[in-house]
């Protein structure tokens, strides 16, 4: 098998070696000449898991390197949250598979045209063409584009603003499950996020442990969420003018914080209620990181959070509810060595600091020492090495350093990098002094040895700061907008004339009748009929360790058409047994019943019929993959089982690709070994072969191994030198026979290895195919109960208020 390779590069085909779970993100440097190689830096994206931090000044290309690696996971299909300070990461949403001059039209800066001298249709052909060229230039094209587009869903979100998709932060304070809340740090780190960012809100910087109002807050979050109560703004209010409890700690609660206190924090909070900004608070999506992270048919998505338009309390208190939300999250999934999914993070400065303790400091450290083991990985970017805790710092595995602005700076990245011994002080301080625009020093724990990289070109086009007005005309573009979709319930009121008395009909004792109070204290009221009926039905499956009980409610008007009963056709009965009554109010009316409802004596063939009905028609709806013997469970939505799926093939692949990789890493390890050999006998000879073209042969190779084997395979400077040392043994090639043998030797040892690593390749490729999830179809199937399981059957005739009467007469409201 041999490799197929061109002159400029040597990427094979990015569609193979993008099912091999690495990342493109450039090419390697020679760090003795600081020439960009052909190498290709491929970094697995597994490694992730341990966290990454990318550190560099204003024009190092740190943000490149951040959309490079938003890119690279999108390509592979893991989703991703991206909260984004500064409004660069929107540019994500900019990629024009067509290269058309008018797709860039919109985005271009129309100054920059006036500066060149150029029309704006003139500037746009030209950015379209540089960029075209830009990526061509690092062995991309317009289809990596198109796979980018179709691998994953891009949505903007504008948090406290309609004019990106509007997402809902204060609709609900969900309780989280009892798994979270019974780890005592993970339910600490959720509540003080939550009760901190709030306070945040209305200008209190509460320490936790001395602030009246912080710890009145958490207890209440606490008491609720621990009974499984979800607590709105409105309802937390509510909770703080009386409390659930009598007592905080020892002291009685006026007390501790006296009813005038307590109503003075109400109002405090009720003016976030009452601000014209809080619509753009509670309507859009839900801060639910579930559907933030899989559409609902399993695709995955990158969620893009832009709060550059937000105020500084805004923003902390956005980023500390949304990392509460993914503490709440990652408690609720299954542990895993593979990368689930990636949290991003444009500009961490002023939200993590190694003094103060802002809101946003404590749940983000949390998820640093605990993401790992739930496939979260963590990317955070910075212009400021020591704009980080150094509690965090120990948590980060992968370190992308560009340039720095500060000698103080180069200092302390020195310091971490020199005690890997791969670098001495003096080279590390020289790179760091040395770096230029999208180049970067890679420090990994899963490497042996630092890594000098240039940055690939970003398949994106990178305008700069996208403005609000901007993100309005791109999410209208693209059509994210996320409608509200609130279901408005609406009275369905049946059509009956004027046929109304005094009072409702007599009817036998058997024939129960319930009435629902008035909304309002009001006289005239009509009141009219509804067939109500309710049961429970049971689904019950040993085999699946199923015991699910479900209430059913449901009502069909009683007007001039009833004849029959066609449950098929009922409503959801919505309204509470408990706010029932038995007798009729009084000083209002009653529309007639239809004439073969007045005759009945009894509704129990109302109640055989129901029974059958639900019998026949009601079931526990399921999903399952055979292959993979998974099947959802009640009350998991579409899009968890699909990540349920995805993470269970990721898992399956990696434990094979593992083995195939060591495999083959052993078979490496044994070409390095003669490769070394014979490299040291070129040495000695110290003469000179002309190798054209070795370090192109050897770029794959060297490149895949060095990601899959942590460079204990061929690095950069072993290729450089592996060249370099065939070609010093040419001069001498007339006055020593056996220098030829030995370079030809050197030549096919280095093509095995080049295509080894081809081999490689491809039998990953097969693996990953093998997994592939559209290859493991989803079928539906359903538990149905047994009649035995249905009981507590009730049925009964309902009287129901209506407040528009003209509505009523003329056939419904």
């Amino acid at each position: 098998m041999k490799l197929v390779h061109r002159r400029e590069g040597n990427m094979a085909d990015s569609s193979l070696y993008e099912k091999m779970d690495l990342f493109y993100l450039g090419r390697e440097i020679d760090p003795g000449t600081g020439q960009t190689s052909s190498i290709p830096f491929l970094y697995k994206n597994k490694h992730l898991t341990t966290h990454a931090a990318i550190i560099g000044m204003t024009g190092s290309g740190k943000t490149g390197l951040g959309v490079c690696l938003l890119e690279e996971a999108a390509i592979d299909r893991l989703p991703a949250i991206v909260i984004d300070p500064k409004g660069d990461m929107a540019n994500l949403l900019l990629t024009f598979p067509e290269m058309r001059p008018e797709d860039f039209l919109p985005w271009i800066d129309p100054e920059q045209a006036v500066q060149k001298g150029m029309s704006e249709e003139e500037f746009a052909r030209q950015t379209a063409h540089k960029w075209e060229e830009g990526i061509r230039s690092w062995d991309q094209d317009r289809q990596r584009i198109s796979r980018l587009k179709s691998s994953a869903a891009f949505s903007l979100f504008t948090p406290g603003s309609s004019s990106g998709n509007p997402v809902c932060v204060l609709d609900s304070m969900e309780a989280p499950e009892s798994r979270v809340l019974n780890d005592n740090t993970t339910a600490a780190g959720v509540v003080n996020a939550t009760v901190s960012s709030l306070l945040g809100l209305i200008g209190i910087e509460a320490d936790p442990l001395a602030s009246r109002e912080h710890i009145l807050l958490s207890s209440i979050l606490l008491h609720c969420w621990r009974q499984g109560i979800d607590l709105t703004l409105e309802s937390l209010i509510s909770q703080v003018v009386t409390p659930p409890f009598e007592r905080i700690g020892v002291f009685s609660l006026d007390t501790f914080y006296p009813q005038a206190k307590r109503m003075e924090l109400a109002m405090q909070l009720n003016n976030i209620l009452a601000s014209p900004a809080f619509r753009d608070w509670v309507e859009g999506e839900p801060l639910r990181i579930d559907s933030l992270l899989y559409t609902a048919d399993g695709r995955p998505r990158i969620s893009i959070f832009s709060i550059a338009h937000l105020g500084e309390s805004e923003r902390m208190f956005f980023v500390t509810m949304l990392l509460g939300k993914l503490i709440s999250w990652m408690r609720r999934q299954e542990g895993t060595d593979s990368l689930r999914c990636l949290l991003y993070m444009d500009e961490i400065f002023g939200y993590f600091p190694p003094v103060g303790n802002p809101p946003s400091k404590e749940p983000m450290l949390l998820l640093l020492k605990q993401a790992r083991a739930y496939g979260l990985g963590i990317v955070l970017a910075t212009q400021n090495p020591v704009d980080h805790d150094y509690k965090g710092l120990s948590n980060i595995g992968t370190w992308f350093i560009g340039r720095l602005q500060t000698k103080q700076d180069q200092g302390k990245v020195t310091n971490g990098i020199s005690e890997n011994g791969a670098f001495s002080r003096g080279q590390i301080q020289n790179l760091l002094a040395n770096l230029r625009s999208r180049t970067f020093l890679m420090q990994s724990a899963h490497l042996d040895e630092p890594v000098l990289f240039e940055t690939r070109w970003v398949l994106s086009y990178l305008k700069g700061p996208i403005s609000l007005s901007e993100i309005k005309r791109l999410t209208a573009d693209t059509a994210e907008r996320v409608q509200d979709d609130r279901n408005k319930e609406t009275v369905s009121v049946p059509a009956s004339g004027n046929n109304v008395s005094m009072n409702p009909l007599l009817l036998p004792e058997k024939v129960v009748q319930r009435f629902v109070p008035p909304p309002i204290p009001v006289q005239g009221l009509t009141y009219i009929p509804w067939l109500a009926a309710s049961a429970t039905v049971r689904f019950f499956s040993k085999a699946r360790n199923i015991d699910r009980q479900t209430e059913i409610s449901l009502k069909i008007p009683l007007d001039d058409s009833f004849r029959t009963v066609d449950w098929d056709l009922a409503d959801t009965n919505n309204v509470e047994e408990g706010i029932m009554v038995s007798s009729p109010p009084e000083s209002m009316q009653f529309m007639r019943l239809p004439s073969d409802f007045s005759s009945l004596q009894s509704l129990r063939d109302f109640e055989k019929e129901f029974m059958d009905y639900l019998y026949r028609n009601r079931e526990l709806p399921l999903k399952r993959v055979a292959q993979l013997k998974m099947e959802s469970r009640p009350d998991e939505s579409d899009s968890q089982f699909q990540q349920r799926i995805v993470d269970s093939l990721r898992e399956k692949k990696e434990e094979e690709v593992d083995r195939l990789e060591q495999k083959y890493q052993a078979r490496q390890e044994g070409i390095n070994r003669r490769l070394e050999k014979l490299y040291a006998r070129l040495e000695k000879e110290k003469g000179d072969v002309w190798a054209k073209g070795i370090d192109t042969v050897l770029s794959f190779g060297v490149a895949l191994f060095g990601a899959i084997a942590g460079r204990r395979a061929l690095s950069v400077s072993t290729a450089t030198r592996s060249a370099r040392g065939v070609r010093s043994a040419g001069r001498v090639l007339k006055e020593k026979g056996d220098v030829r043998m030995v370079a030809d030797e050197v030549r096919s040892l280095e093509q095995e290895s080049a295509d080894l690593a081809l081999e490689l390749q491809e039998k990953r490729a097969e693996v990953v195919d093998r997994y592939a999830a559209e290859k493991f179809p989803v079928e539906q199937f359903a538990i149905t109960p047994r009649r035995s399981d249905i009981y507590d059957v009730q049925i009964c005739l309902q009287w129901e208020p209506v407040l528009n009467l003209a509505g009523l007469n003329a056939g419904g409201s």
